[in-house]
C-alpha cells in the first residue's frame, strides 16, 4: 500500500471514531443509577439494579473505546497504556477510602478485626472481591453490624477483571492486523456469542446456585459485553426521532422501579436483570436526544455522573461502619441522611482532589509516539506534573501498606496458633477438676481466636455450604483427613456438623495417645440423621448423611461421637432441645450395635433475633469474661434432654458436658484463663484441647 493510501486510511478511521458524539446524557444516567444503589442500601436494605446498569454502561464506554481504538491503523498494540490509564482512573479513589475504612475498622473497630474481612482487603486492591465474597459464601446481606465494610467492592473486582480482558480483546485485534489477519469482522460474532453464553449461565446458575451467580465475573459478563455490542452497533441503528424519545422515557422508568418491583439480591443476573439493564438499552438507543436525555445532561446530573465513582466506594464502609460505632442494628431515617450527605460529600471531595488531578488526561498515544519521553520532559518542567507523581507516591505507600495487613494478620494467627499454651499458667478446662489458676491475661488474644480454626477446617476435611453432598471429603484427601493415630488398629468415627467438627481436637489428642485413628464425616449445619423430622435442614443435608450412613453401615467403627442437643435457633429458641431427627440416627446404630457417645452441646450466645454475639470481641471490649458469658439456664435444661433417649439403648451413654462449660449456674467466656469460644457458639481450638483429660473419661470404656 502506498503511503498516500495509508494515510487515507487512517484518516478515514479517525473519521470513524471521532463521529459519535460523547453521551453526557449516559453520565446523568450512571449518576442515577448510583444514586439509586445508595438510597436502596441506605433506606430499604435491597438491590436497586443500579450496579447492573453501571455494568452495562461501563462496556459501552470500556470496551466500546477500546475496540474503536483496535480499528485504527495507526493503534498501537502495547497494552501497557490502557492499563496504566485504567489504574489512574481506578486506583486513587479505591485507596483513599480503603485506607480510611481500615484506620477505622481495623484499628478502632474490633468486630471488624476477622480473617474474612482481613482477606478482603487483599482481594479489594486486587480485583478479586467477587471471588473472595463466592469463596467465603457470603450472602449479598442489609446493612448490619456484622457485615463486611468492603461487600460492595464485588461490582469493582468484576469491572477491574473485564476491563483487562477488553484490553486483551483489543490488544489481540491490533496485533492480529499487523500479523496480515483482519480480526475485526469477527469482534460482533464473538461478543454476541460471549453475551448469549453469559446470559444463558447466569439463567441456570440462578436456578443452581444463586449466592455464586451473583458475584461470579461469568455470569455478569454479559451485561458488560451487551454494552459493548451497543457501542459498536448502536447508533447504527434506524428509528423514528419520536420513538427515541419514548425509548429514553420508557427505558428510565424501568431503571428508576427496579428496586421498588425487583429483589435483586435473589434475581440477578438472571432473566430478571434484563429489566433494568433492558431499561438502559432503552435510554441508549433513545440516542441521546429529547426531554429525557437533556434532563440526563444537565449540568447537575452530569456531576452527579462524575462522582459516581467515589460516592458508590465511600457510602457502604459510612453505613457499615457507623451502625458500629453507634451500637445499632437498623438506620434511622436521621441516620441514613447523614450517611447519604457524607457519601456525597466526601465523592465530591475525593473527585476534585484525588480523581480529577491523579487521571491521565492526555489521549491514548499511537504507534511510534514517544509518549514515555514526553512524561519524563513534563516531569521535569512542570511542578504540576511533579504534585501529581508526589500524590501518586503518597498513594502507592498506602497500597503497600494495605497490602501487608492480611500477611501481618497471618503471621500473628500462626504464631498464635502454632504454640501450645502452656497448661501450668493456662489449664483451661483442667481449672474445673482443681488445676491452679495463675492471675494472668486470657489467651490467646481475642482478636485473633475467632480465625484459629482445627485442621478439619485448614485441611478441607469438612464439608461446606456449596459442596457436592454426595462426596465425602475424608474420599478426596485421604490420610490428610484421619486424625489421632493413623497406624491405630480401632476407629472411631466423629459426625455431625460443626458443632460436633470441634471435638475432632481432643480427639486426636486422645487418639494419638491411646492408638485409636478418628475419621471425621462432618458437613457444615448437618447433624446427622436417618429421616429429617424437624423441617430445619436443608435437602443437601439430607443426601450427605445418606452418604455417612452408608459409610458407617460399611465400616463398622468401634465407635461414634457426635452432639445430642442443640437450640432451634431458626424457630426464635435459645434453649437446647434433641430434635426429631436426631433420635432417628441413634436407632440405626442400636440396630447394628455400633456404639455411640453422644456430647451434650455447648451453651450458644445468641440475641432473642438468633443473631450470634462474638463472645471474644465482647471480652476485648469489655474484659469480663463473667458480662461476656451467660447464666447456665439461658441454654440448658435442667437436666441432659438426650439422657431420656440414650440410657435406653444398648451401647449408648449420654455425657453431660454441662460441667465443662458452666460453674455454679454461670458459663463464662473465659476457663482458667483459656477463652472458651471462638465466636458466639464454637469452641476455642485451645480450649477444646484442654478437654482431652475430661473427655477421656467418658469414651475409655468402649476403646
Amino acid at each position: 500500500m502506498s503511503e498516500t493510501a495509508t494515510r487515507a486510511g487512517t484518516a478515514t478511521a479517525r473519521q470513524v471514531v471521532n463521529q459519535l458524539p460523547y453521551r453526557y446524557d449516559l453520565d446523568g444516567l450512571r449518576g442515577i443509577a448510583i444514586a439509586f444503589v445508595v438510597v436502596f442500601h441506605v433506606f430499604v436494605g435491597r438491590v436497586s439494579g443500579g450496579v447492573d446498569v453501571f455494568l452495562l454502561l461501563s462496556g459501552y464506554f470500556f470496551l466500546g473505546s477500546q475496540l474503536r481504538y483496535a480499528a485504527r491503523e495507526d493503534a498501537s498494540p502495547n497494552p501497557w497504556w490502557p492499563v496504566w490509564r485504567t489504574v489512574r482512573r481506578l486506583y486513587p479513589a479505591l485507596l483513599v477510602v480503603l485506607g480510611a475504612t481500615a484506620a477505622v475498622a481495623l484499628w478502632r473497630v474490633p468486630q471488624m478485626r476477622r480473617l474474612e474481612i482481613i482477606d478482603q482487603f487483599t482481594a479489594s486492591l486486587l480485583y478479586f472481591q467477587n471471588w473472595e465474597l463466592a469463596a467465603q459464601a457470603a450472602d449479598y446481606n442489609a446493612a448490619s453490624g456484622t457485615v463486611s465494610p468492603l461487600q460492595h467492592l464485588w461490582s469493582m473486582a468484576v469491572q477491574g477483571q473485564f476491563y483487562l480482558l477488553a484490553i486483551g480483546l483489543a490488544a489481540g485485534v491490533i496485533w492480529a492486523r499487523r500479523a496480515g489477519l483482519d480480526l475485526t469482522r469477527w469482534v460482533t460474532p464473538f461478543l454476541l456469542a460471549v453475551t448469549l453464553a453469559s446470559f444463558g449461565y447466569a439463567w441456570w446458575m440462578h436456578l443452581v446456585d444463586q449466592p455464586l451467580n451473583y458475584y461470579s465475573t461469568w455470569t455478569r459478563m454479559w451485561q458488560l459485553t451487551l454494552g459493548g455490542l451497543l457501542a459498536l452497533h448502536g447508533h447504527r441503528l434506524s428509528i423514528h426521532p419520536r420513538l427515541r424519545e419514548w425509548f429514553a422515557l420508557a427505558g428510565l422508568a424501568m431503571v428508576l422501579s427496579t428496586g421498588l418491583l425487583l429483589d435483586g439480591a435473589s434475581l440477578f443476573p438472571g432473566p430478571a436483570a434484563l429489566y433494568p439493564v433492558g431499561g438502559a438499552v432503552l435510554v441508549i438507543l433513545g440516542g441521546g436526544r429529547g426531554p429525557v436525555a437533556g434532563w440526563l445532561a444537565d449540568r447537575t446530573m452530569r456531576w452527579l455522573g462524575d462522582i459516581a465513582y467515589p460516592l458508590y466506594l465511600w457510602h457502604w464502609p459510612l453505613l457499615i461502619l457507623s451502625l458500629v460505632l453507634l451500637e445499632r442494628e437498623s438506620v434511622s431515617l436521621p441516620h441514613g441522611a447523614a450517611v447519604v450527605v457524607s457519601s456525597i460529600m466526601l465523592a465530591d471531595i475525593t473527585h476534585r482532589l484525588v480523581e480529577k488531578p491523579l487521571r491521565q488526561h492526555s489521549r491514548r498515544p499511537l504507534a511510534g509516539e514517544p509518549r514515555a519521553r514526553e512524561a519524563r520532559a513534563q516531569l521535569r518542567a512542570s511542578r504540576d506534573a511533579r504534585a501529581r507523581a508526589a500524590g501518586g507516591g503518597a498513594l502507592a505507600l498506602v497500597l503497600v501498606a494495605l497490602l501487608t495487613v492480611q500477611g501481618v494478620w497471618q503471621v500473628r494467627l500462626h504464631n498464635a496458633g502454632g504454640v501450645l499454651l502452656d497448661a501450668a499458667v493456662y489449664p483451661g478446662a483442667r481449672a474445673l477438676t482443681g488445676a491452679e489458676v495463675p492471675d494472668v491475661r486470657p489467651k490467646p488474644d481475642p482478636e485473633l481466636v475467632g480465625s484459629m480454626l482445627s485442621k478439619i477446617w485448614t485441611e478441607d476435611c469438612i464439608s461446606r455450604f456449596g459442596d457436592d453432598p454426595r462426596v465425602l471429603p475424608v474420599d478426596n484427601r485421604r490420610e490428610d483427613c484421619v486424625f489421632g493415630d493413623p497406624d491405630g488398629t480401632r476407629d472411631v468415627y466423629l459426625v455431625g456438623g460443626s458443632h460436633a467438627e470441634q471435638w475432632v481436637i481432643p480427639l486426636n489428642v486422645l487418639g494419638k495417645e491411646h492408638g485409636f485413628r478418628v475419621v471425621p464425616l462432618v458437613r457444615q449445619s448437618c447433624p446427622t440423621f436417618v429421616e429429617e423430622r424437624d423441617g430445619l435442614f436443608e435437602p443437601d443435608c439430607a443426601e450427605f448423611n445418606r452418604q455417612v450412613l452408608d459409610r458407617l453401615d460399611e465400616a463398622d467403627p468401634d465407635l461414634v461421637v457426635s452432639t445430642t442437643t442443640r437450640p432451634f435457633i431458626e424457630q426464635g429458641g435459645r434453649v437446647e432441645e434433641v430434635p426429631d431427627s436426631y433420635p432417628t440416627f441413634w436407632e440405626f446404630l442400636a440396630a447394628r450395635d455400633i456404639p455411640f457417645v453422644g456430647l451434650r452441646d455447648n451453651p450458644w450466645k445468641t440475641f432473642g433475633d438468633a443473631s450470634e454475639l462474638s463472645v471474644p470481641l465482647c471480652y476485648l471490649d469489655l474484659e469480663d469474661a463473667y458480662a461476656c458469658g451467660l447464666a447456665e439456664n439461658e441454654f440448658y435444661q435442667s437436666a441432659d434432654p438426650a439422657a431420656d433417649y440414650l440410657d435406653g439403648m444398648p451401647n449408648a451413654k449420654a455425657v453431660d458436658t454441662s460441667e465443662w462449660f458452666c460453674v455454679d449456674g454461670h458459663c463464662p467466656a473465659v476457663i482458667g484463663n483459656v477463652h472458651v469460644y471462638r465466636d458466639g457458639n464454637h469452641l476455642s481450638v485451645p480450649y477444646a484441647y484442654s478437654l482431652a483429660p475430661l473427655l477421656w473419661e467418658e469414651i475409655a470404656e468402649f476403646l
